[in-house]
């Protein structure tokens, strides 16, 4: 054979070498690109609430927010107040981190530990708990107390400060910031019982501390029913005892 068909031969063949490891790469270019596509989607997604990752920032609105309405009527505050809660919540669901698996067993452990950690605290402060929703929810009406300490508050408050605070920053800041939280809802009569709401803040960080061991254990959904438990037995029971007496009394 002539050294030129040699040549020409050698040529043909790379060619095809080359044709054949462009084909089979092909495929993974494809998929990288295609991922690559999905990952920007899902970074461009989380951006509108990308901010929120940072719950130091997302507290400190809330915070601002509490003292700029501090004259305000104390029912109006609260519902802005929880108004900003959902809307943290909702911008940090955007990003997609926001997660409640859920389960009837974490629902049960979650309702038995709040209702044995609030019994006897109920027993021995019925009154002051009492006066303390009285004060706090301002209504006379049942239902509505129910409504907002039942289903309103806890499924917020976890949300954010398990969901969000706890997720991001740990149990420590979760349980801290939510007791900070609490003391924002009464600073209005802290003028008035100075001491009365340094304990409500501390007692609201040992509250949180045990809602947080809840969400570390058994998720979201055990320690939002733990919350809502302790919020029956302490801010609903009472008022309920109290309309039963009275109808008893007549």
């Amino acid at each position: 054979m002539c050294p030129d068909a040699k040549r020409t031969r050698r040529t043909r063949t790379k060619r095809y070498e080359t044709a054949e490891s462009a084909s089979t790469r092909s495929p993974k270019a494809h998929r990288g690109k295609g991922k690559n596509k999905l990952e920007k989607r899902a970074t461009a997604r989380a951006v509108p609430g990308a901010w929120v990752l940072n719950p130091y920032l997302a507290f400190l609105l809330l915070l601002g927010i509490g003292i700029a309405t501090f004259r305000l009527d104390h029912q109006l505050r609260l519902t802005v107040l929880w108004l900003t809660l959902l809307v943290l919540v909702l911008l940090y669901a955007e990003t997609g981190r926001l997660k409640a698996n859920y389960s009837l067993l974490n629902l049960a452990r979650g309702a038995l530990v709040g209702t044995v950690v609030a019994l006897p605290f109920f027993l021995f402060a019925r009154d002051f708990f009492h006066a303390t929703a009285s004060w706090l929810y301002g209504v006379n009406d049942l239902q509505v107390l129910l409504e907002r300490a039942i289903f309103l508050v806890p499924l917020l408050e976890e949300s954010f400060f398990r969901g969000v605070v706890q997720r991001e920053r740990g149990l420590r800041d979760g349980a801290l910031l939510f007791g900070l939280a609490q003391v924002l809802y009464f600073i209005s009569a802290a003028e008035i019982y100075p001491l009365v709401i340094a304990a409500v803040g501390l007692g609201m960080i040992l509250l949180g501390l045990l809602y947080g061991y809840m969400y570390q254990r058994y998720g979201l959904t055990s320690s939002t029913a733990c919350h809502v438990a302790v919020n029956l037995v302490l801010l609903v029971l009472p008022a309920v005892v109290d309309r039963i007496s009275a109808l008893l009394a007549f």
